[in-house]
């Protein structure tokens, strides 16, 4: 395979994960809406009381550890002479979910106590806990599939989750609403959706799998137990961690606002609601987030010291190229929902409130998929332990921040407090990864027929709002769900098309995209010399 076909595998790949992850986030942002219709706000309480235990199975089975493994296979395939088999490494992942499974099951009583001393929520932590004996299959599966650059099976299984998923919740639900079952019962829907969406899941990747078994194509070493711990276990939990990043982002929040925002003079009651409308953006961040966890993904395998010292110009132009596509995609996503925000909250949350703070927030989008994606790039080079450190790093920061911020400026200055957070991670992150691939420039990018290009995107956007504003009056939910789509889809199409008249992406750049051949650029870029 030369490298132009490589590259272009490994984009198709990210971008169909990129795909896969929006419309798994669209699914699970939407099923929420008549979760909390037919449950009630005590449903939907105990529901996101339990859904951070079954986040965290759902990203470690999706991220993490699939990308520790193949990171893992990539490293060692040509280490020695005979087959090595990957049941070793699900082995030591079956122990590790087997620990986790005891550790909740064993102290759910505990756990329901630091949630609040609800006693229902024991059992249903009892259920949650069995969740996690159905990672260790699903992840080697998705690791080898990685490691193969089959990424498209990957996203495919994403998006098979997801709909099981919020078929599930959604009959339980309605079983609920109906009177069928007691509303703590929605609990034992969320880990029956979970635990089937993970079966056919893996039913799928096994039935696409490559033939043959799955020791085929790779070299046998003997590797000590200690080695695959600290490699694959101790890199897939770092990993995790950092595609969980808004989410300790999150935690952050739960312990410093509400207290600051007494101290900015809010009452408890007034506190606890002004938190509630900062909370609306963190869908949307996760929603545009999935792009550096999609390019992180796809690059995992690819971006290691092997592959460095093997071939540093290749390796060099995947992880310039990934950092550009990133920020690209972005830079749009960010402008888009800078001028739609109004809009959106008003769609998803039947209200403007906090859409100033709120578009404060989305400046956290021009770094957060960037921090993901060089994160990843470090963890590729060896760098675990340095990444790991910053993300509790940066927890503090927030913390901080945020009994800074908050009690001066309010909800606005949790917001900032998170975009200067995600900011000086991805600074330190990338000082570090500059260091590494020293005397090279990483990002290049015309600036000024980029902030073109952005220009462009926001003229289009605003157009469209004052059309709406001044003749066409669209207020209702319906109307408003086709106007944000219809302005999100033609936005993106003058961002895309404007990134190729304006040459800001090269011709093989351009051809690396996921779109019909028709499309593709046969011309020579003005300045591609340039780029």
């Amino acid at each position: 395979m030369n490298h132009s076909t490589k590259n272009k595998q490994i984009y198709k790949g990210a971008f169909a994960l990129v795909f896969a992850g929006i419309i798994g986030k669209v699914i699970s942002a939407f099923y929420r809406i008549p979760l909390q219709n037919l449950t009630g706000d005590i449903g939907f309480y105990i529901y996101q009381q339990i859904y951070p235990i079954i986040g965290i199975a759902i990203t470690i089975a999706l991220y993490g550890f699939p990308s520790a493994i193949a990171k893992f296979l990539a490293e060692n395939k040509a280490k020695a002479s005979k087959p090595l088999s990957k049941n070793i490494i699900g082995g030591v992942l079956l122990l590790f979910h087997v620990f986790l499974f005891l550790l909740i099951y064993c102290f759910r009583s505990q756990i329901a106590l630091w949630m609040g001393g609800d006693e229902d929520l024991v059992e249903a932590l009892k259920l949650v806990a069995w969740i996690f004996l159905f990672v260790p299959i699903l992840s080697l599966l998705r690791g080898i599939q990685q490691s193969e650059k089959r990424l498209y099976l990957t996203a495919n299984s994403q998006l098979t989750e997801q709909l099981i998923r919020a078929c599930i919740i959604i009959s339980t639900a309605a079983f609920i609403s109906l009177g069928y079952l007691s509303v703590y019962r929605i609990a034992d829907g969320a880990v029956l959706a979970t635990t089937v969406a993970f079966l056919a899941s893996t039913l799928y990747l096994l039935f696409h799998r490559k033939k043959g078994p799955l020791s085929d194509g790779m070299e046998e070493r003997v590797f000590g137990f200690s080695s695959l711990w600290s490699t694959i276990i101790f890199g897939g939990i770092v990993i995790s961690l950092n595609h969980m990043l808004l989410l300790l982002m999150q935690f952050a929040d739960s312990v410093t606002v509400v207290p600051g925002l007494v101290e900015y003079g809010l009452s408890t009651t007034e506190a606890m609601k002004a938190k509630g409308v900062i909370d609306r953006g963190q869908p949307l961040l996760q929603l545009v987030t999935v792009v550096g966890s999609s390019f992180a993904m796809a690059l995992m395998p690819e971006i290691t010291k092997r592959n460095w010292h093997a071939n540093k110009k290749q390796t060099f132009n995947q992880i310039q190229s990934s950092l550009k596509f990133c920020l690209l995609l972005s830079v749009g996503a960010t402008a888009g929902l800078w001028i739609l925000m109004p809009e959106i909250n008003q769609l998803l949350f039947t209200d403007r409130l906090g859409s100033n703070s709120l578009r404060i927030l989305a400046l956290t989008l021009l770094v957060s998929p960037l921090t993901l994606v060089v994160a990843s790039l470090l963890q590729g080079f060896g760098y675990m332990k340095w990444t790991a450190f910053l993300i509790f790093f940066g927890l503090w920061v927030k913390i901080l921040l945020n009994k800074w911020f908050v009690p001066s400026f309010g909800i606005s200055g949790n917001a900032l407090a998170t975009v200067c957070t995600i900011v000086v991670i991805f600074v330190i992150n990338y000082w570090l990864l500059r260091k590494r691939v020293i005397k090279q420039r990483l990002l290049h990018l015309p600036l000024l027929r980029l902030i073109l290009a952005t220009g462009l995107l926001i003229a289009i956007e605003c157009l469209l709002k004052f059309l709406n504003n001044n003749l066409l009056h669209l207020v209702t939910r319906l109307e408003l769900v086709i106007f944000v789509l219809f302005s999100v889809v033609l936005g993106f199409l003058v961002f895309l098309f404007s990134l190729r008249w304006l040459n800001i992406l090269t011709k093989e750049e351009w051809n690396q995209l996921p779109m019909p051949k028709k499309w593709n650029y046969k011309g020579v870029n003005r300045d591609e010399t340039n780029h």
